[in-house]
Formats: structure tokens, C-alpha cells, sequence
């Protein structure tokens, strides 16, 4: 909880530097012109302070840190696992790469972030299993990671730097006939980085 109000009052004190800074400008630059460039000066400052302060929030609020300030019993699990250990962050499953699915998982890390800060988050391991199993079943894996997003680093005949494809993981797919019984990468690979059981759907 400290580190989001440090990071909080981080991002506050960088807004109002800005927003002196901006003021202090804008009042030399209203002296000099028209009123119609006036409106239009300030317009594109807006727009450009705006969409500053949109890459900042978008590059700090995808870092593992961000996300491990929320989840910090997922720390461990992740750090030791092959994802953890390989330096896949949290976003490289958890935010798409197509601009609908970026701007779902951004705008449902906003309500998830207004939940945390108003209706509490559990403190411990144990209890998020027992209050959010449900809710992670049908968000994390329905909604938030995709077959297509575990295939941009492990599709067949593609490697990425740090992963090398075993030959058995290939051929064991063919064997149980993995797209004939529609089954998806987390129907074997439940537990493959944060630890939690196998869900009643894969029982």
C-alpha cells in the first residue's frame, strides 16, 4: 500500500509541475497573439500535456511492479516460474497487443483499481483464493489471456531468444490430438505460473 500512495504522490507532484510549467508559458505566449490563436495554442497544449501524461500512466501502470503492488502473493510464484525467470512480464499475457484488447484490459485496471482502493483487497494468498477463485476463473482466463496470446511466443517452428522449443512438447501435442478435442493451452497448463489449483471447468 505504500509504494501505490509513493507512486501516487510521485505522479501528483510531476502534474503540477507540469501544469506550473504549462501556465507559465501559456500566459508569455497569450500576450503576443490573436485571440482566435489563443484558442488554438491552448487547445494543443492541452493535447499534447494530455497525451503525455497518457504514455507515462500507460508505460508506469504496465510494469511487473505496478501489478505485483496489488498482487503481492502472486511475487513469489511468478519470480520462480519459467515466465519469471525468462523476463516475461506481467503484461506480455495479462495487456493484448490489438488496440481493443489494450484498451479492455486498461479500462478494467481502472475499475480493479478502484475497487482495491475502496472496497479493500484481500492481504494474503489465502484469502484472495477463497473470495476471487470465481472471479479470476472467468476474467484471467476467459477474458484476459487467449490460445493466440500463449502462441505469439510458443507457436511451432517459432522461437523467441529465451526459450528453446523441446521436441517432445511438439509431438505430445499431436499425440492427445490437442485441436481434435478443442482444447485450449490452459486446459493442460493451468498451473503454469501463478500456482493457483486446477478450476472445477478442467475437472
Amino acid at each position: 500500500m505504500r509504494k501505490i500512495t509513493n507512486f501516487l504522490k510521485l505522479i501528483v507532484e510531476f502534474i503540477i509541475s507540469l501544469f506550473l510549467f504549462a501556465s507559465l508559458a501559456i500566459s508569455v505566449l497569450l500576450n503576443l497573439i490573436k485571440p482566435f490563436e489563443k484558442l488554438m495554442l491552448i487547445l494543443l497544449i492541452v493535447i499534447i500535456i494530455g497525451g503525455i501524461l497518457l504514455v507515462i500512466t500507460i508505460e508506469v501502470t504496465s510494469t511487473d511492479a505496478f501489478c505485483l503492488s496489488c498482487h503481492p502473493y502472486f511475487k513469489k510464484e511468478f519470480y520462480e516460474s519459467p515466465h519469471g525467470k525468462a523476463d516475461v512480464s506481467c503484461a506480455d499475457c495479462h495487456i493484448p497487443d490489438d488496440i481493443t484488447g489494450f484498451t479492455k484490459a486498461k479500462l478494467g485496471g481502472l475499475k480493479e483499481a478502484w475497487i482495491y482502493f475502496t472496497e479493500g483487497h484481500p492481504e494474503n494468498r489465502e484469502d484472495w483464493y477463497k473470495n476471487y477463485k470465481e472471479h479470476w476463473e472467468k476474467i484471467a482466463l476467459e477474458e484476459n489471456l487467449s490460445v493466440d496470446t500463449c502462441l505469439e511466443c510458443h507457436a511451432e517452428g517459432e522461437e523467441k531468444p529465451y526459450m528453446e522449443v523441446e521436441f517432445y512438447g511438439m509431438k505430445i501435442h499431436e499425440q492427445l490430438k490437442v485441436e481434435e478435442q478443442g482444447l485450449s493451452c490452459f486446459d493442460c497448463h493451468y498451473n503454469f505460473v501463478h500456482g493457483i489449483e486446477e478450476w472445477e471447468g478442467n475437472k
